[in-house]
C-alpha cells in the first residue's frame, strides 16, 4: 500500500511539472508557484515579472502571521501597500519586497536582502508616529540564532531601522504613548536574561532600557506573555528556568510612568511570585487559562499534592497576581499526557486522587470518606466510551471521564459531562 501511495505521489508530481522534468524539479516548482487567489496572486505575478522568474515564497515558522504576503499602509499615504518574503535563484538570504499599486496593478518599488535564509516570524506595528506601519521580520540562522529587523517605508524607500539578536519579543503600548513599544528578550547567555525596551522618542525607535534578570534567578527565558491586569493596565509575564536550570519560575514586569522604566511588579498581597510559582514541568507555562485576556501563572499545590498517589498528576492553581483575589482556576494536570482539567473550587484541599478501576485510569475521591466523584482515563481513539464520556483529545489519544457519584458544588452546581468537557485544556 505504501508503495502504491508513493507511486501516485510521484505520478502527480510528474503531471504538475508537465511530465518533462525530474521529480525534484517538480517539487521545486511546487515550492515556487503555489496556487494563490485574489491580491496574493496579483502580488506574486508582479514579483515574477520583476525577477524574471517565479519566486520561492518564504513562510514564517511561528507567530500570528504565517503567510509570506502582508498588506497594509506602510507609508501612511492612505493607500494599500503590500510586502512579500521570498528567495530567487542565485540568492542565499530571504528578500523583503515592498509593492505599491499603480493603475490598478501591483509594482515592486523596493527590495532589501534579509539576514538569513529562513523567516522565524513577521509582524506589523505603528511604532514611529509618522502615520505608517513598520514591518518586523524575525530571521533564524542555521544554528538557531535569531535576529529581528525593523523596517520602515517612506518616500518609496525601504530602510532597516533596527537589527537586534533576540529569543522572543512582544509588541504593545506599554508606555502609554499611543504607539506600539517593542519588548525584546535577548538570546540565551550565561549572564541571565536581558529584557530590552524600545520605544519611539521624537519619532525614532530608541533603546530606552536594558533590564538584566541575573543568572541567580533566571538562566533562560521560556516565555514572554502580554497580559491585561485587574487594574486594566498591561503587564508582561515572564517564564524562565531558574538559576540552576532545574525548575520553571515566573515574574511580572510593569511599566513605571514616573521612572519611565520596566520594573518587577510587586503584588498587592504579600507573596513572592518567583518562589511561589516554582514548578518542575516544561508543560506548565503561563497562559490565559480562562480566555479573559489575563495570563495566569500556574502554581503547584504542594500540600494538596500529598493526597495524590499517581505520579504524573499535580494539583494546580492558576494565579492572577495583579488582583486581590488571585486564584482564577483550580484543577489537576496530567503531566505525562499534557492536559489540565478544571475542578470545582471547593474540592481544593478536600479530595484525594488514586488509581482508578480501569487500567491506566485515575479517580478523584472525597478526602473525608473516600466517595468516588470522577474517574479519568486516556485511551486509543477507537476505544468505545461505554459509561465514559469524551473530555477531549491530546497527542493522538482520547481523554474520557465518568461520573462516579453525584456531587453538589459550593454554588449548588452538579457535575455534568458538558460542563466538565468545557473544563478540559491541552497544555
Amino acid at each position: 500500500m505504501k508503495r502504491m501511495v508513493l507511486a501516485l505521489l510521484v505520478l502527480a508530481a510528474g503531471l504538475l511539472c508537465g511530465c518533462t522534468g525530474s521529480m525534484s524539479s517538480g517539487v521545486e516548482e511546487l515550492l515556487r508557484a503555489p496556487q494563490l487567489a485574489g491580491p496574493q496572486s496579483s502580488v506574486q505575478k508582479a514579483i515574477t515579472a520583476y525577477l524574471g522568474e517565479a519566486p520561492q515564497l518564504k513562510y514564517p515558522q511561528t507567530g500570528d502571521i504565517l503567510s509570506p504576503f502582508l498588506f497594509g499602509d506602510w507609508n501612511g499615504d492612505g493607500s494599500m501597500d503590500a510586502a512579500a518574503l521570498y528567495t530567487s535563484s542565485g540568492m542565499q538570504n530571504v528578500c523583503l519586497a515592498i509593492l505599491e499599486q499603480t493603475g490598478g496593478s501591483w509594482e515592486v518599488t523596493q527590495e532589501l536582502e534579509g539576514l538569513s535564509a529562513e523567516v522565524d516570524s513577521i509582524s506589523t506595528a505603528a511604532m514611529s508616529g509618522d502615520g505608517g506601519m513598520q514591518l518586523l521580520v524575525g530571521y533564524v540562522g542555521t544554528s538557531g540564532e535569531k535576529y529581528l529587523s525593523v523596517y520602515a517605508y517612506q518616500e518609496h524607500t525601504l530602510t532597516q531601522v533596527m537589527e537586534q539578536a533576540y529569543s522572543q519579543y512582544e509588541l504593545q503600548d506599554i508606555t502609554g504613548s499611543g504607539l506600539k513599544d517593542l519588548i525584546l528578550i535577548g538570546p540565551q547567555s550565561g549572564e541571565g536574561v536581558k529584557v530590552q525596551l524600545l520605544t519611539a522618542i521624537q519619532g525614532e525607535l530608541t533603546m530606552a532600557q536594558e533590564l538584566w534578570l541575573g543568572p541567580g534567578r533566571f538562566s533562560s527565558c521560556e516565555g514572554l506573555h502580554l497580559s491585561s491586569g485587574a487594574d486594566g493596565g498591561y503587564y508582561l509575564v515572564l517564564d524562565g528556568y531558574n538559576g540552576t536550570g532545574t525548575a520553571l519560575a515566573s515574574i511580572l514586569l510593569s511599566y513605571n510612568a514616573a521612572t519611565q522604566k520596566l520594573e518587577e511588579y510587586i503584588p498587592l498581597l504579600p507573596v513572592d511570585i518567583y518562589t511561589e510559582s516554582t514548578r518542575y514541568s516544561s508543560l506548565l507555562t503561563s497562559t490565559d487559562i480562562d480566555g479573559d485576556g489575563t495570563v495566569e501563572i500556574p502554581v503547584e499545590l504542594a500540600e494538596d499534592n500529598s493526597q495524590i498517589t499517581v505520579g504524573r498528576l499535580t494539583f494546580l492553581q492558576w494565579m492572577d497576581y495583579t488582583s486581590t483575589a488571585p486564584e482564577k482556576s483550580f484543577g489537576i494536570a496530567d503531566l505525562e499526557n499534557g492536559f489540565y482539567l478544571e475542578l470545582p473550587p471547593n474540592w481544593e484541599g478536600n479530595v484525594l486522587v488514586t488509581e482508578g478501576a480501569q487500567e491506566g485510569s485515575w479517580a478523584i475521591r472525597s478526602l473525608t470518606d473516600g466517595t468516588g466523584y470522577l474517574e479519568v482515563r486516556v485511551v486509543d481513539p477507537s476505544t468505545e466510551g461505554g459509561s465514559y464520556f469524551r473530555l477531549g483529545n491530546v497527542g493522538g489519544k482520547k481523554v474520557q471521564a465518568r461520573i462516579l457519584a453525584s456531587h453538589i458544588g459550593e454554588n449548588g452546581e452538579n457535575l455534568q459531562p458538558a460542563a466538565l468537557t468545557d473544563c478540559f485544556r491541552v497544555l
